[in-house]
């Protein structure tokens, strides 16, 4: 079966924006608080800004792109109570945060079912009445959906916001009052930041951050060994299988490196449910004495802790990888399926390795290979090129 491009499925998406224009004009006729369109380019206009709602509602490393975006939307509605509506799994990564002073759990069914979950649609869609009527009655002047995404952009729409901004290039540009106009090639911190500054004059925009405490940083330190030299973390699980690197071609860079490098020692990272695939990996390493693993036994932000404590990270596209970012982490990552130029790290040194072939980037899910084919774009990734490019990036440490 030929499953259909992302380029067009905006397509088809955008094909519904004047129906559903006209469905938000009916919808809002019941909801709309007459209150007089704000604007956005004017600095005084926005420091009356009492309510704002940000809507992200996807996995970990999703939320944590967004959170430079939450700090434009503090500097720009510095009066503002803001609140973001979150995956209760993602929120996490925000702990501690002052750019959000609330953080409504909300765990989208339509993310879920992607990923494979069992969903039952109709208590789904009594749950996502109740929580869009509770938000309604905040009565928030601005939404902003961070995404880009038709389904979270409905969902703000159900919240009724007086304002609601967000970028409809991947379909929702009639639901919006402010349709922000963005590359379908740009990054993920780029396109919300965007978002979130519409109206204001450009700026640079920074790396995501996580706030790490004084607990969190001696978790860490406790739970990493006292190596004699540099560390390099390793991540072995994704999101989605065809965005993991077989363990075999990580147990053969973890050799290689062992051979190059005999001071350097290996952490695994992860949630419980990766501690199959750290049995699979010590199993295969030639030095298991210098492996050490930390799956399942740290929170994210203690995880992120760990992570700055490390001379590089090796892994796919995934939370991990963006928490190794987040805190300065040099990062060799293999992609797969997913966008380089919308996931890629952002803000430290990093490496990407990737496989060229015509029908990348895909939806993740529906691969178009079968049998030993499938999921080449990471069975075909070269453990050279990753050897190569962590010596790179540890040249010198």
């Amino acid at each position: 079966m030929k499953f259909p491009t992302a380029a067009q499925k905006r397509t088809l998406a955008t094909l519904s924006d004047p129906g559903l224009a006209l469905l938000q004009r009916g919808y809002r006729a019941g909801w709309r608080r007459n209150l007089q369109p704000i604007d956005l380019t004017s600095p005084e206009a926005c420091r009356r800004v009492r309510k704002v709602l940000a809507v992200r509602l996807d996995a970990i490393g999703d939320l944590l792109l967004t959170e430079p975006a939450l700090g434009v939307l503090r500097q720009r509605f510095p009066e503002a109570r803001i609140d973001l509506v979150a995956n209760p799994a993602s929120a996490a990564v925000l702990e501690g945060n002052p750019n959000i002073d609330h953080v409504v759990s909300y765990r989208a069914p339509w993310h879920a079912a992607w990923r494979g979950g069992v969903v039952n649609w109709k208590m789904e869609c009594a749950r996502a009445w109740g929580i869009t009527h509770a938000l309604r009655a905040e009565r928030y002047e601005l939404g902003f959906e961070l995404r880009g995404d038709l389904r979270d952009i409905g969902f703000m729409a159900a919240a009724a916001p007086a304002m609601l901004i967000g970028s409809g290039f991947r379909g929702g540009k009639g639901l919006l009052d402010v349709d922000v106009p963005f590359s379908p090639r740009a990054h993920q911190v780029e396109l919300s930041a965007a978002i979130a500054g519409y109206g204001s004059p450009p700026s640079p925009v920074r790396p995501p951050r996580v706030h790490l405490t004084p607990f969190h940083l001696e978790r860490a330190r406790r739970a990493l060994p006292e190596a004699p030299g540099p560390c390099a973390a390793l991540h072995l699980g994704a999101g989605f299988d065809s965005k993991r690197l077989p363990i075999e071609k990580v147990a053969a860079v973890v050799n290689r490196l062992s051979e190059l490098r005999t001071d350097l020692s290996f952490i695994v990272v992860g949630g419980p449910d990766e501690t199959a695939l750290e049995g699979q990996l010590r199993g295969m390493v030639q030095h298991s004495g210098r492996l050490f693993s930390l799956v399942g036994r740290l929170g994210l932000l203690e995880t992120a802790a760990a992570l700055s404590r490390c001379a590089l990270f090796i892994g796919n596209d995934s939370a991990p990888m963006h928490l190794a970012a987040a805190v300065g982490t040099p990062v060799v990552a293999c992609f797969g399926p997913s966008e380089p130029w919308k996931f890629h790290p952002y803000g430290p040194p990093y490496r990407l390795l990737e496989v060229p072939l015509d029908c990348r980037p895909c939806d993740y899910v529906h691969c178009i290979w079968t049998g030993d084919l499938r999921f080449q774009c990471m069975s075909r990734q070269d453990t050279d090129s990753i050897v190569a490019a962590a010596e790179e990036l540890l040249h010198g440490v």
